[in-house]
């Protein structure tokens, strides 16, 4: 029976060693950038001198729940803001199912962020239209709910970027036709104080 040297079983052990530390590193740096990314996509939306919810989660009206990233008030309603952090080139339209992100000549595919928007637009209308009326008569559910999906700096559009789509710091420019009027109707901010009341108490129900 051969026996391995110490020497041997030294340089297996430091090898992976080495590996795991290098791993770890790799890790760290990952997480480091994307927030980054998130630190400046959240200098970004305050920049915009609007009100907003943050990380809200709300019933999307057949049993499920909907998770938004960010829900801007702005004069005639809301904007449902999501955040994409995807690195690379990016490939995509808005009626094509699978979006494309290549990176180091590698393909992967990912949904198109827009129906996931979309979804979110529409509950946050159910929630207006069935639970805020509902606790409010006066409530008014003809505001309007737009979607608009943002990419980080993280990532890239070579062949066009697709409607209601913008990189992070061409988010002010795209948005400022909707919010260039700062006067805020008072029913509409009873409306997203309910709709953050409603996220508070989604969140807590189904907390495992």
């Amino acid at each position: 029976m051969e026996f391995v040297s110490i020497e041997v079983v030294f340089y297996v052990l430091e090898a992976i060693t080495a590996l795991g530390l290098i791993a770890v590193i790799f890790f760290f740096w990952k997480q480091s950038r994307k927030n980054k990314h998130q630190r400046h996509t959240r200098k970004v939306v305050e920049s915009l001198g609007v009100k907003y919810l943050h990380n809200m989660v709300l019933p999307d009206g057949i049993d499920g729940l909907v998770f938004i990233d960010y829900l801007l008030l702005v004069p005639d309603g809301f904007v449902v803001l999501d955040i994409q952090h995807s690195e690379g080139h990016l490939f995509g339209g808005e009626t094509i199912d699978q979006w494309s992100q290549v990176i180091n000549n590698k393909t992967w595919k990912f949904d198109n962020p827009l129906y996931v928007n979309q979804s979110a637009c529409q509950a946050v209308l159910w929630n207006l239209q069935h639970t805020i009326k509902a606790g409010d008569s006066s409530a008014n559910t003809h505001w309007q709910v737009q979607g608009w999906v943002t990419f980080s700096n993280a990532g890239n559009f070579p062949k066009g970027i697709p409607a209601q789509v913008s990189m992070i710091d061409e988010l002010k420019n795209n948005l400022a036709p909707l919010i260039n009027n700062n006067s805020i109707d008072e029913n509409l901010q009873k409306a997203r104080d309910a709709l953050h009341n409603l996220s508070i108490t989604t969140r807590a129900e189904n907390k495992h």
